[in-house]
């Protein structure tokens, strides 16, 4: 996985270039740190390693830390400067800053705001990065590794753009949200994902539907306990076992709002910690995320966490449902009568060249699953020789009988006056219309003047 993780340490000073090095593993576990204590070799070793972020001394032999700051900032303007030096001179400081320092940092400093500030300037190089693919990605109109989609079947020019910002954001080290409808092909798009990032690498799918929030710590984070005799009794978390493969956490928005701040922890510091242990652990997946919910209204209601709903939005998938994809149903219905004909062991049957424009207005609720269902029923009741269509015809007339009785007004055992179903039928009227008497007169049948009468005899 090509990240904006990478940090070449620079300083002819071994001794504190080691401290460094082991504090910032500490303080930024999920980067990798490289060191250099020759300042002549600096510019070799960016272009041979893809780094995001340099610390720079000033004061070394053959090249002074300004010298290297514009070489670099040159040759490589994708990646970030800090300086870290022991010299304390506000001119230098506004110098190098004025150069194209991402930021200055005395040797004396708190350690731990150069780790934040380390943690930010690898953010912006991989949202710079993240911005670059997308922008390329849009502009060539091609995919660079199609194969990652072979498991997605479609010709809807809408899905196969979503395919190439998917593509161009994969490597983030961010998360990626996954929404759409249940059966849009949410897991699908988490697997392409997978061979995007780290085919090579673990994945492993987590349902959050129905997890408590102890059974989720415990799942993610895993369990060290010390027994009364002495010995280490240790349980394994999934973001142990997946390393740096694909973490994919399905419907997050059924997971309890307590265990919710957990997960917070786990994007916003990218470590965690087995219960019962004091320990981090860097966190060196990818995490894929899912859900079929409006986590906005979620978030409304107080059942979704504000500050976990900002980190998902870094970069946002949305699923057409399948109403949505009407190129797509005729190829969709061969596909799994394919599959259908091969798990039975039947003969494949032909489909009827007019089935998918008979589905056309269908609105299929339950999406790919659903359609999957209505083919497998199918192809059970085919001669062979043409797809049997009647469940397809019987899940279209259910649809419209239920919409009938769904138009049909139902009426309370107490009937209302006629004031009263006058009066709410022209507040209904002016909800449907966000409060214009122009819209709503005409949704009603009426002049404009005569429901502004109305409206002042109500008040």
């Amino acid at each position: 996985m090509k990240l904006a993780r990478n940090i070449l340490l620079v300083d002819d000073e071994a001794s504190w270039l080691r401290t460094l090095a082991i504090t910032l593993n500490r303080l930024v576990p999920e980067a990798k740190i490289d060191t250099c204590v020759d300042s002549r070799q600096v510019m070799n070793r960016l272009e041979v390693g893809d780094y995001a972020l340099v610390l720079l001394d000033l004061t070394m032999p053959f090249h002074s830390g300004e010298e290297l700051l514009n070489m670099i900032r040159n040759a490589h303007p994708n990646t970030r400067v800090i300086i870290v030096t022991g010299v304390n001179e506000v001119d230098t400081a506004v110098r190098c800053i004025k150069h194209g320092a991402y930021d200055y940092f005395i040797k004396t400093d708190n350690v731990d705001d150069l780790a934040r500030t380390v943690r930010r300037a690898l953010e912006v190089v991989g949202l710079e990065r993240n911005y670059l693919r997308i922008k390329e990605s849009f502009l060539s109109k091609t995919l660079t590794q199609p194969e990652a989609f072979n498991n997605i079947l479609t010709c809807e020019p809408a899905l196969l753009d979503q395919f190439r910002y998917f593509e161009a954001v994969a490597p983030s080290p961010e998360p990626i949200l996954i929404q759409g409808e249940s059966g849009t092909g949410k897991d699908e798009f988490a697997k392409s994902a997978h061979q995007l990032c780290c085919p090579e690498a673990p994945f492993i799918n987590v349902n959050l539907a129905g997890i408590s929030a102890s059974a989720f710590e415990l799942q993610l984070f895993g369990q060290i306990k010390t027994l009364d005799n002495g010995q280490v009794s240790a349980q394994a978390g999934v973001l142990h076992q997946v390393q740096s493969g694909l973490l994919y956490l399905n419907e997050i928005g059924d997971l309890p709002i307590e265990a919710q701040a957990k997960l917070v922890d786990v994007i916003e510091h990218k470590q965690y910690y087995p219960i019962g242990s004091d320990k981090a652990y860097p966190v060196l997946c990818k995490i894929i995320i899912s859900t079929q919910h409006d986590l906005l209204a979620l978030s409304k209601a107080g059942k979704f966490r504000n500050d976990l709903l900002y980190r998902l939005r870094s970069h946002t998938i949305k699923l057409p449902p399948l109403r949505q994809r009407r190129l797509d149903l005729f190829m969709l219905i061969n596909h799994f009568i394919t599959l259908a004909a091969d798990e039975m062991n039947l003969p494949r049957p032909n489909q009827p060249s007019t089935l998918a424009a008979q589905l056309a207005d269908y609105e299929f609720p339950g999406n790919l699953h659903e359609l999957k269902g209505m083919v497998f029923d199918a192809v059970s009741r085919s001669d062979g020789i043409q797809l049997n269509i009647s469940p397809f015809m019987e899940a279209i007339n259910l649809s419209k009988v239920t919409a009938e009785h769904c138009d049909q007004l139902v009426f309370p055992k107490e009937l209302p006056t006629l004031a009263q179903m006058g009066d709410a039928l022209i507040n209904e009227a002016m909800s449907r219309t966000a409060n214009s008497q122009t819209a709503a007169a005409r949704m009603l049948g009426i002049s404009q003047s005569a429901l502004s009468r109305r409206l002042k005899q109500e008040k």
